[in-house]
């Protein structure tokens, strides 16, 4: 069975944002992102995605 991509963030995904934001975390995504370079990311916000359905930890 093949793993869904989400479109969109959930609900629970934008709380998190929203709850991030207040406590003033930096959120940005791209900068830990292990496909930040330009070949290979082509998402429309790079490089200041707060989400993002291709994120993968840099490292892992």
């Amino acid at each position: 069975m093949h793993k869904r991509k989400k479109l969109k963030p959930s609900w629970l995904d934008n709380l998190k944002i929203k709850v991030k934001q207040a406590l003033g975390m930096k959120i940005i995504l791209c900068d830990s992102c292990k496909y930040d370079w330009r070949q290979a990311c082509h998402q429309p916000v790079r490089p200041n995605a707060v989400w993002c359905p291709d994120y993968g930890k840099r490292g892992t």
